[in-house]
């Protein structure tokens, strides 16, 4: 077994569970910290991959050399001179963050169903907006040619997998360790404090919506960086990657992991992961009749898991470690 199909095998296992851990960290953080019920992270996710696709491609017109009225519709937006990449991540981290806010500001103050149908609703948008603006994104033509990490240094195959998946595990452990520091602060437990009892918060002079809006923005842009991190892997943006599917799958890889603990959603999502890189390397020994139907058995039975779970275990496998003030 040679070097390069090892290294190919993992890649194919640990970038996708490492970019979905960075994903439920996001959701995290709102919901499992916060009580906030965002059913938009498709969007958020959405709006950083292509923002991230946009700023480092550039504008093909001008490549090309194609004069403004005869630019074809599948070229997307972009600026002159390409952007290198972690300013483009952090700009759409930026903008991630910023439309969460916009969209729970009018919001966060009614009951607490009104985030998720304006979530829902914001997610549907993007993807249309994705899906059609081809002068904009590229629209379905999808957009393509996105950099890797020192894609100008390693050369493409296995030892360019290798090297995004070694960034996208470190960029993983800095995020668990911002988030694990950030939950242990006073701002952190306040955030489970207004998640169990908002009325009781805000009478111990807790500004329940002030912390709302921080832990959207942060959730927000992390969920940026996670779709940044995606297409960047894949070097192509499609809008239907950022289906409400999507969406689901996050809240399933926090529910089973642990909602409420950082390093639970981690676990989550590598467990999330396995089973269906499991599920699809079970392909090559099964008949062709049945492999055709694996991907409709592999959706049944994360469901079912779910259902599981939820019955069983509904803390999730790694239960949220509750906060105990030391005695003086």
């Amino acid at each position: 077994m040679s070097h390069e199909y090892v290294v190919l095998q993992l890649t194919n296992y640990v970038v996708p569970a490492t970019l979905l851990a960075i994903l439920a960290l996001g959701l995290n953080l709102q919901w499992g910290h916060t009580g906030l019920f965002n059913a938009g992270v498709a969007a958020y996710m959405g709006v950083g991959a292509y923002l991230f696709g946009m700023l480092t491609t550039g504008n093909f017109a001008a490549d090309f050399n194609i004069p403004p009225d005869g630019t074809p519709d599948w070229l997307h937006w972009g600026p002159a001179q390409p952007w290198d990449l972690i300013p483009a991540a952090l700009a759409a981290m930026v903008v991630a963050a910023v439309l969460g806010v916009l969209v729970a500001v009018p919001t966060l103050r009614l009951r607490a169903d009104y985030l998720a149908i304006a979530t829902l609703a914001f997610a549907e948008i993007v993807r249309l907006i994705l899906k059609n603006e081809r002068r904009l994104t590229g629209g379905d033509q999808t957009l393509a040619y996105i950099p890797r990490p020192f894609g100008g240094i390693v050369t493409e195959g296995w030892a360019s997998d290798g090297v995004f998946m070694l960034v996208a595990l470190a960029l993983l452990v800095v995020v668990l360790y911002a988030m694990l520091r950030l939950t242990a602060t006073p701002w952190g437990r306040a955030l489970k404090a207004v998640r169990e009892d908002e009325e009781a918060a805000e009478a111990m002079g807790k500004n329940a919506f002030v912390l709302k809006l921080g832990s959207i923005a942060i959730g927000c842009a992390v969920m940026g960086l996670a779709g940044a991190l995606t297409v960047s892997f894949q070097k192509v943006a499609i809008p239907d990657q950022f289906v409400p599917f999507t969406t689901f799958t996050a809240y399933v890889v926090v529910i089973l992991g642990g909602s409420g603990n950082p390093k639970g959603a981690v676990l989550g999502a590598y467990v999330f992961a396995l089973f269906g890189w499991a599920t699809q390397q079970a392909k090559a020994y099964l008949p062709d009749a049945f492999t055709l139907r694996i991907d409709f058995v592999n959706q049944i039975v994360i469901g079912l898991m779910l259902i599981l779970i939820m019955i069983f275990r509904p803390e999730g496998m790694m239960p949220e470690e509750r906060y105990v003030p030391r005695r003086r």
